[in-house]
């Protein structure tokens, strides 16, 4: 006769236990973690997955804890390399036929990783507010973000495909500008504050990015900025007519109000020293910028004027006049808006002479027809350029265009180029440097020097304020972490995405999907002459918000934060392409009024077919097929609309890795 309870050891620890246990059900008891994918509490299991395996003293293979009941005496232990490494290549042969996006590539296209599909359907459902707070899970500046942002998104939208892209940066400054005018504006509530001091040197998007996530967490901050104001390049730089100042004033309040402190006028190596800055507080993020002008090699080049300096000084008031005509010379939106600034200021004609075409992967390309339309002509594809004095007053920029030499004259020229850092100052202050700059670890944003850590331009390329805003808040992670864990790396989760498809895979994706009579941003308007630097660029107001909303096409996995697929293979490190095969076809199953179902994505893990069963679905679902092409679906090659008929929501929830997933 059997003994009516056992004692088994699980990692050195004893423990009585009922002879009908599984090891998985006596391991939770004692707060062992063993990690599950197919397991469905108090179901029968499966076995299907092998996430679970345990050692058992004496025996040469492994067993699944879910499904192993224990044995009166067992010694078990739940982690080891080896134990690691079998569920890693569970994983990773799971991955290897698995289909499909877990972000959309909007998502995975933006520097800030913002949830696009996400602030899009609040949106849709009417709720600006839950969208701007979706939004700022990601970007600390909403507003200014959702006006000079170069659409890196846009380029990539699926929408295109059939008509054009959704008009992502107009929709994400949408929320902010309802935001904006709100008796009472949204804010988020920091934690509890946690007695930690961070410095940030240099208060522009990077700065106050950092500033914005870290003072949330609870940490005390201070911004040292050596001008008047904040904002950066944002301030001095990006002209008015692109981004109102109020708006921008608005957004730097909401970080200032966290709590943060900002010190004026204070330059790093002149009135502060970055060694008084690491004795008096936790951790220092320095995050100056580029600061100096990187001009090309280029003869002639001492006859032209910085279009930088030309757009500080405008932003400061000091030049309110410009006469005569003007060239200027440059491949960025620092060109093309020192080009519409000199227009505002009076310049006529004003000439922009570029090496690129105009046609080309710009992504600043989409400003360049507003440039057109204000009057500013582009000499586009100008190679071999020059400048030459011809006489007081007169400037002649020589170039060759379609292979032949031309030249246009002007009154002044600016060449507006790039920036770089000073790399023999950032040596002074003991840090090592690379050819960008600081030298980071690329993970953790942390420099040489205990405590202090770098991000955007003084560390790594990146000219659009996007950048420079995901680099702040990564920079504020990393810092938070290692505040609180000494440990400051974070994981990034696991990323699957589709394949290029067949033509008849495609006409699945987007089957139903009607062009839309009106999908574009909206249209900018028109200068009322010279000196007016009033926004050109309207928003939407609320129902073309909502138009534009209900045309994503909403690419992203329903799964993406809950995946237990995605999570298990993070968390123990599995490559998805460690195994590279055939991939099952591109289905997609939507004849449910509830409910999608895409087989590609499933894990063949039966959670949904035990569902089925316990509500006693007519139909059901089954495994179909053997081997390695076994997949899920309806006996009989019946719809998913005829197979889950009552049990659709349960599949739905059970289901870990969206297979299964309700109709957005």
């Amino acid at each position: 006769m059997a003994p009516s309870n056992y004692h088994i050891t699980i990692n050195g620890i004893t423990a009585e236990c009922e002879p009908e246990e599984t090891v998985l059900t006596v391991a939770r008891r004692l707060g062992i973690e063993i990690p599950t994918l197919c397991f469905l509490e108090g179901k029968k299991q499966m076995e299907s997955c092998g996430v679970c395996m345990v050692a058992i003293e004496g025996h040469s293979s492994f067993i699944p804890a879910c499904a192993s009941k224990v044995v009166d005496g067992m010694k078990i232990r739940t982690d080891s390399p080896e134990l690691r490494q079998v569920r890693k290549t569970a994983l990773e042969l799971l991955f290897s036929d698995h289909l499909g996006d877990c972000l959309a590539p909007c998502e995975r296209a933006c520097p800030a990783h913002i949830d696009i599909p996400g602030f899009i359907r609040e949106i849709k459902a009417g709720r600006p507010d839950r969208a701007l707070a979706l939004i700022q899970e990601s970007i600390a500046l909403t507003g200014v973000l959702g006006r000079v942002c170069p659409k890196f998104c846009e380029r990539v939208c699926r929408r295109a495909e059939v008509d054009e892209p959704i008009p992502i940066c107009s929709l994400k400054r949408f929320p902010a500008d309802h935001d904006l005018g709100l008796e009472n504006p949204f804010q988020l509530e920091p934690k509890t504050s946690t007695g930690k001091r961070v410095a940030i040197v240099g208060g522009g998007i990077v700065g106050l990015t950092a500033a914005y996530y870290l003072g949330l967490e609870g940490h005390a901050c201070t911004l040292y900025e050596s001008r008047s104001r904040l904002g950066g390049a944002l301030d001095h730089i990006i002209p008015e007519f692109r981004l109102p100042r109020d708006v921008l004033s608005f957004e730097i309040s909401r970080v200032v109000e966290l709590g943060i402190q900002v010190e004026y006028g204070v330059e790093l190596g002149k009135n502060l020293q970055l060694d008084s800055l690491r004795d008096d507080y936790d951790a220092v993020l320095l995050a100056m910028g580029a600061t100096q002008e990187s001009f090309p090699e280029l003869k002639g080049i001492e006859n032209a004027e910085s279009g930088l300096t030309l757009l500080r000084e405008v932003s400061e008031g000091k030049v309110e006049k410009i006469e005569g005509s003007a060239l200027v010379l440059g491949n960025g939106p620092a060109a093309m808006d020192t080009s519409r600034t000199l227009r505002r200021l009076g310049a006529d004609p004003v000439t922009l002479v570029m090496t690129p075409s105009i046609d080309s992967s710009l992504f600043f390309k989409t400003w360049i027809p507003d440039g057109i339309a204000e009057g500013v002509q582009v000499l586009d594809q100008s190679l071999e350029m020059e400048l030459e004095k011809n006489a007081p007053g007169s400037v002649i920029c020589k170039f060759v265009r379609d292979g032949d030499r031309g030249q246009v004259e002007a009154n002044r020229a600016y060449l507006a180029s790039g920036v770089t850092v000073d790399l023999d100052f950032l040596e002074s202050l003991g840090l090592e440097t690379g050819a960008q700059g600081v030298k980071i670890d690329r993970k953790t944003m942390a420099t040489n020097l205990e405590k202090v850590f770098a991000a955007g331009n003084i560390a790594m390329a990146g000219r659009y304020a996007i950048q420079g805003s995901a680099a702040g808040r990564q920079a504020a992670l990393s810092i938070h972490a290692f505040l609180t864990e000494g440990d400051n790396h974070s994981e990034e989760m696991i990323d699957i995405r589709l394949p290029n498809l067949s033509d008849e895979e495609r006409k699945i994706l987007f089957a139903g999907i009607v062009p839309a009579k009106e999908n574009g941003s909206p249209k900018a308007g028109t200068t009322q002459g010279p000196a007016d630097f009033s926004e050109v660029m309207p928003g939407f107001n609320g129902g073309e918000a909502l138009s534009r909303a209900e045309l994503c096409l909403q690419c992203d996995c329903a799964a993406k934060k809950n995946c237990l697929l995605r999570i298990r293979g993070t968390e123990l490190g599995a490559n998805p392409k460690a195994y590279v095969g055939e991939l099952p076809p591109f289905e997609r199953d939507d004849t449910h009024p509830d409910v999608v179902h895409e087989s590609g994505k499933c894990i063949k893990c039966g959670r949904c077919i035990i569902a089925a069963r316990d509500h006693k679905e007519e139909l059901g679902l089954t495994y179909i097929g053997r081997g390695f092409r076994v997949r899920v679906g309806v006996p009989l090659n019946h719809q998913i609309r005829e197979g889950l008929e009552v049990a659709a929501h349960e599949c739905v929830a059970v289901c870990p890795t969206g297979a299964l997933s309700f109709k957005r």
